[in-house]
């Protein structure tokens, strides 16, 4: 490698460990460092601006200046002069003189945005998946002609190119919670009876998390082979810069609760026990309302989720160019009640989306309403939470459809810190974006220290499910070994499958789900044509046009086409439009399962002859389905 490559690489590494660790040293990086360009950087842009002069000052007295001046990627929303000196105003403060120098350095952080270039056309609505420097999310919404961030601050310039990234000016300062999710929540005076009960149950204890502080990100720069920074030509590497935990609060507001004949903690309790002494009638003697088995503990625990989820993040910020946009779409969050889903449906033919537990049949449909002050009124420092429009329960309705469908989980689903640190939900075209994790950080993932775990995040080129994969790497001479747990299913008698897509290097390894082997090894390097699977083309067959036919030759030998809700909106790596027709994407059955209790499963896999695993999705289709499943 060219020297000075060399040399960058490395700066771009001590830059992330500066800001990682807060240190008070950014300010002295050496000149040698800094760009030579003609074009500014971040730092000196900001510098030579008058009218982001205050702005200037807050960077230098928290040492933050000279990180904008050196090499990385990075996004800034620079508040103007004016937006300063009203935010002063608005803290009883009359200069910078009256902030101590952390507390500059958080205001700083605020506004800046570490490794992504982010032009106003790459926001989206709502969060955006990148954090901030302060470890924080920012969110976006849209008026008839502005944009703003976090509700209150419009771009007053957007898209400044600079050589180190892309500036925002913006109205008004970030100014986020510093609040935990609980007491934000604890302000809110339309919801006082769902927060007794929060508070009465003791389930505001398990919402406390903010920060693995343990986590230290310099301990596993190893795992990046192509950074970002080098403008890789196919792949660049990622590691998470934070561990963040995060929450997300469904609850009713008062009047809704007395719409349904509730009007203080008492009835509430009758209310639930109504509800959750008919699903769990073995648990109905249960008084004391911190067993996580009592009712009422039932109600609300079914209300807490352990990801912070905005509200594209529900079902919208998967609704990629993977998608079939004619297709109704599903997606699963388990909530903190013991073994239960939440199933968020995006409905096409009426264009709703966030339709929670959505069943016609039964008249039922709770969406989220935005009734809050503003666009960032309703985030805390370790989470958010919406109103919901009607009562949210897991009742015998519920449970029966649940039941009854087939279950299609993306993998990526499973694990709240893909959401909590901003990882799910982004696309890429070119390069293909990987994340590696080290050991432990996915708490669902237990695999062996020879094992590499690693994410590929939504590619309009993959022909993954949602677009995005799963997996397992291993270097020369080793074997991968992993267990994964899954969502909760609810008991019943389900055919279990995973879906995949070969490459000709994934090898051959041995599934076992609950423990239990599956059959004989599997040999992932098959495409469909393989006499071992059977696929034929959808069309290439006058007989069979649709392919209908061929899919029960394959369902007899263990496997299926991928699904048809599935798509590739760019060509540049096969020219089928729909993973159906390609033969290297498939669904492997792995067998026919019972479950006399609904409880979480684990899918084990061991590699038998060296290779790259990958894991698009699992799914659970009830066998009272199967004759009606349809191929979406």
């Amino acid at each position: 490698m060219h020297r000075l490559n060399i040399i960058k690489v490395l700066l771009c590494l001590l830059v992330i460990s500066v800001f990682s660790f807060l240190p008070s040293c950014v300010e002295d990086i050496p000149e040698e460092f800094m760009f030579t360009s003609t074009k500014k950087t971040m730092g000196r842009y900001i510098e030579d601006d008058p009218d982001l002069s205050e702005f200037t000052a807050i960077l230098q007295r928290s040492k933050t200046l000279g990180l904008l001046k050196a090499y990385g990627l990075y996004t800034c929303f620079a508040p103007d002069n004016d937006a300063i000196e009203r935010y002063y105003e608005a803290k009883g403060k009359s200069s910078i003189d009256d902030f101590t120098e952390e507390e500059l350095k958080q205001i700083a952080y605020d506004h800046i945005v570490y490794g992504d270039t982010l032009t106003s056309g790459d926001f989206g609505i709502g969060r955006l998946n990148q954090m901030t420097m302060s470890r924080g999310f920012l969110s976006i919404s849209y008026s008839e002609n502005d944009i703003f961030v976090n509700g209150r601050s419009r771009l007053i310039e957007k898209d400044i190119s600079v050589h180190n990234g892309m500036l925002h000016i913006i109205s008004e300062m970030i100014d986020p919670s510093r609040y935990g999710i609980v007491d934000q929540l604890s302000k809110e005076e339309r919801f006082t009876l769902f927060y007794e009960a929060l508070m009465l149950t003791g389930l505001a204890d398990s919402l406390q998390k903010d920060v693995d502080e343990s986590y230290n990100p310099n301990l596993y720069r190893h795992l990046v082979i192509y950074p970002p920074e080098t403008n890789p030509a196919w792949r660049a590497d990622e590691i998470p810069e934070s561990r963040r935990y995060g929450y997300t609060i469904l609850m009713e507001s008062n009047e809704t609760m007395e719409a349904n004949g509730i009007t203080d903690i008492e009835s509430l309790k009758t209310y639930a026990a109504s509800v959750y002494d008919d699903v769990y009638p073995e648990d109905a003697g249960i008084t004391d309302v911190t067993d996580r088995r009592n009712s009422l503990n039932r109600f609300v625990a079914y209300h807490l989720i352990d990801k912070e989820l905005s509200l594209k993040q529900f079902i919208d910020a998967y609704d990629n160019g993977n998608v079939v946009k004619t297709v109704d779409m599903y997606e699963y969050i388990e909530t903190m009640c013991p073994n239960t889903l939440i199933e968020v449906t995006k409905v096409r033919s009426t264009n709703e989306t966030n339709l929670l537990n959505y069943i016609p049949s039964a008249g039922r449909k709770i969406q989220i309403v935005n009734n809050f002050e503003n666009e960032d009124a309703n985030k805390a420092q370790n989470g958010i939470y919406h109103e919901l429009d009607q009562m949210l329960v897991y009742d015998r309705v519920v449970l029966e459809e649940h039941s009854g469908k087939r279950l299609r989980f993306d993998m990526a689903s499973f694990f709240p810190e893909f959401t909590n640190n901003g990882i799910r939900g982004r696309t890429h075209r070119i390069p293909c974006h990987h994340i590696w994790f080290p050991h432990d950080y996915i708490e669902r993932i237990k695999a062996t220290p020879q094992t590499v775990m690693g994410y590929v995040e939504s590619n309009s080129r993959l022909g993954n499910y949602q677009g995005d994969e799963l997996f397992m790497d291993v270097k020369p001479g080793n074997l991968y070994e992993f267990t994964i747990t899954t969502f909760p299913v609810p008991a019943g008698t389900y055919e279990v499958r995973f879906g995949y897509l070969t490459n000709y290097a994934r090898g051959v390894c041995q599934f076992y789900f609950d423990d239990i082997p599956t059959g004989v090894p599997i040999n992932l390097n098959n495409d469909g044509y393989h006499e071992a699977i059977g696929w034929v083309r959808p069309g290439s067959d006058p007989s069979d046009p649709e392919g209908y036919e061929n899919d029960k030759m394959m369902r007899n030998l263990g496997y299926m086409k991928a699904p048809a809700c599935i798509k590739i909106s760019d060509f540049a790596w096969g020219p089928n439009e729909f993973p159906r027709n390609a033969s290297n994407v498939l669904r492997k059955i792995l067998g026919i399962y019972t479950f006399d209790k609904a409880g979480h499963h684990t899918l084990s896999v061991k590699g038998l002859s060296g290779g790259q695993f990958m894991i698009d999705y699992l799914e659970f289709v009830p066998i009272s389905a199967l004759e009606t499943e349809d191929i979406y």
